[in-house]
């Protein structure tokens, strides 16, 4: 499912509102809430009905007739997700806990990419992450996500509850790669990763650098060329310096303007198949392969880049990175529950925040009359119009145009929607905000009946260097035997090898490449992979697969700042001239160029601050 410039530029994707009229766009976002939508299958994330009216004003110029205000809030907070949550939340800090507050989000859950996903397989629940799922390290010091953990109970030093018993590790599954004939030459399994060890994001140490003898053997079973594994072999030793004579400051340089896949090719000597082994160990980490990554991006994670190279320190600005934690079963989706019980208290019974991952969630209590706050979803938001002290915010609900009035609004949502939805914002906000792009990824929930072949292979986590899915690893299973059932994480994005095109246009290609492949191409291939990687092993997807669910982010990962393009931004840095006006600010974790949560919760308290009182 590799992308290429035709796919971009055909972007048949683009013109799905083409040619309807506005009633006929509402008719389409309409429909009936699900009951409990973490436990839907099929296309999530970015689904059916989630962007209708958004593409229909952004590139259709479609207009909405005006509406009678019906209802008045302190505050409406346009998109649900971590960073509007925390709106929410410390709006209540700051101007008391009986305003009334209005969320609107244009899904059918909360939690933005913080999304929950849940399997029944032989009576097992299985509870997975749809998104955003890590605690990065910034939030052990960042003072605005300290704030809110400890409102919530958690210890922002100290996951939660007691870590779950690992099988895989006592049965010694550990690493593998699988190489694919279209790419490699041969279909091939090798046991072991060495590289992988080097960013694998569940050791808390990390090394110099692999085993030379564990390489060595690794190498000899791949279906490499001798040259690339003798060039691969001498960039893991980390004894040769492939940028001698520069200076520091030229060094420096260099290593944030050099593309990673450059550097293989020019500077290590690898050749092209020998890069496409390396080419997607960047996309769980940047949604951007080895050509869409500077040496310096493909430093911070781990991947070796020889002698005299600064210490993989990390990129502070990442949401997953080797050093972030799981601290939920759902990822952060658990953080987006307590914070909705704490804010609706009725939804959820949680004694103890540990607990919260088990809790029961009452959708129908969301949005109800006369609540303090309310939480209303399946509501695009379409026009917000500032007059004076009092905002009005127009959306699409149930296949009409509704209006509210408010003192205060948090826009936190999809930046690069706001010059739309605020056209009165001031012009150098605009344009920043219409050069937005945010990373497109999948995140594919399998739900396997067992785990009876990766116990065979005696492999947890494998990667395919140029498929479609590049990484793949057992979760959790719901027993400690590989006759229990389990979920297979499956990671996809989908990049535009080889183009040198820079990171903002690549996303976009990646975006309408998404919204332009239906499910059931997903599955096919899905299923297709899974056979073909694991069917040595006796696993048949028709007989194993208990159940898919498709994460589909179209705008995915917060836009990061592109050395590779010139960008240059501190770590600690915000974009600049991105604020609000009035009474009227903008949150969620674009503001910071950061994929992070804690990006979303610092940006979410920042918006609060700076509402007039």
């Amino acid at each position: 499912m590799t992308i290429t410039r035709r796919d971009f530029l055909n972007g048949t994707a683009l013109t799905i509102a083409a040619g309807l009229a506005p009633v006929q766009l509402l008719a389409q976002q309409a429909g009936a809430g699900a009951p409990y939508p973490p436990a839907l299958t099929g296309l999530r994330g970015n689904h059916a009905g989630t962007f209708t009216l958004a593409h229909s004003l952004a590139r259709e110029g479609a207009r909405y007739p005006r509406v009678l205000a019906r209802e008045a809030f302190d505050l409406v907070v346009v998109g649900a997700g971590l960073s509007g949550l925390a709106a929410a939340w410390f709006y209540r800090r700051r101007f008391g806990a009986n305003r009334r507050i209005l969320i609107l989000d244009n899904h059918d859950d909360f939690g933005g990419h913080a999304k929950r996903n849940e399997f029944t397989v032989r009576g097992k629940r299985l509870v997975t992450y749809g998104g955003s799922a890590e605690m990065p390290p910034s939030a052990a010091t960042d003072a605005a996500v300290r704030e809110l953990l400890a409102g919530l109970g958690l210890d922002a030093t100290r996951p939660p509850g007691t870590p779950p018993v690992d099988p895989y590790a006592a049965l010694g599954m550990g690493r593998a790669v699988f190489f694919d004939v279209e790419h490699f030459g041969r279909d091939q399994w090798v046991a072991g990763d060495p590289f992988g060890e080097l960013i694998d994001a569940r050791s808390g140490q990390r090394p110099d650098r692999p085993d030379a003898a564990a390489l060595a053997r690794f190498l000899d079973n791949t279906p490499l060329s001798a040259a690339d594994r003798a060039a691969l072999a001498r960039l893991a030793a980390g004894t040769t310096d492939y940028l001698p004579g520069l200076s520091a400051i030229e060094r420096a340089t260099a290593l944030r303007t050099l593309r990673y896949s450059t550097f293989l090719r020019d500077k290590v000597g690898i050749g092209l198949v020998g890069q496409r082994f390396l080419r997607g160990r960047s996309n769980d980490a940047y949604a951007l392969d080895a050509d869409g990554i500077s040496v310096a991006d493909a430093i911070a994670i781990g991947l070796p880049a020889g002698a005299n190279m600064p210490a993989p320190a990390g990129n502070p600005r990442l949401g997953k990175s080797p050093a972030s934690r799981l601290w939920f079963p759902d990822g952060n989706a658990s953080l987006a529950r307590l914070l909705v019980q704490r804010l609706i208290p009725g939804v959820a019974s949680i004694a103890r925040p540990a607990d919260v991952a088990a809790a029961a969630f009452d959708y129908s209590r969301l949005d109800r009359d006369g609540a303090p706050v309310r939480l209303r979803l399946n509501s695009t938001a379409i026009a917000v119009e500032p007059d004076g002290n009092i905002t009005r915010v127009t959306y699409g609900y149930g296949g009409n145009l509704h209006r509210v009035e408010a003192r205060h609004v948090v826009l936190a949502g999809y930046n690069m929607m706001i010059p739309y939805l605020l056209p009165s914002l001031p012009a150098a906000q605009k344009a920043v905000l219409h050069d937005e792009a945010k990373a497109p990824l999948v995140y594919t929930k399998v739900a396997l009946d067992h785990w009876q072949a990766f116990a065979t292979l005696r492999t947890r986590r494998i990667h395919a260097p140029a498929m479609s899915y590049t990484d793949l690893w057992l979760e959790s299973p719901a027993g400690n035997q590989p006759s229990d059932p389990a979920v297979l994480h499956m990671l996809y994005v989908p990049t535009v090898p080889d183009s040198s095109m820079r990171a903002r246009d690549r996303f976009r290609a990646g975006r309408a490449f998404l919204l332009g492949t239906p499910f059931d191409t997903l599955e096919r291939d899905i299923r297709a992979q899974l056979d073909r990687m694991l069917g040595q092993a006796g696993f048949a997807s028709k007989e194993v697969i208990r159940g898919i669910t498709v994460n589909r982010w179209a705008h995915g990962y917060s836009y990061m700042p592109d050395s590779l393009s010139g960008e240059r931004v501190a770590p600690d840095a915000a974009w600049p001239n991105l604020a609000g006006a009035g009474n009227i600010s903008i949150a969620n974790s674009d503001n910071a160029g950061s994929p992070s949560l804690t990006a979303a919760v610092g940006q979410g308290k920042r918006a609060v601050d700076r509402l007039p009182g």
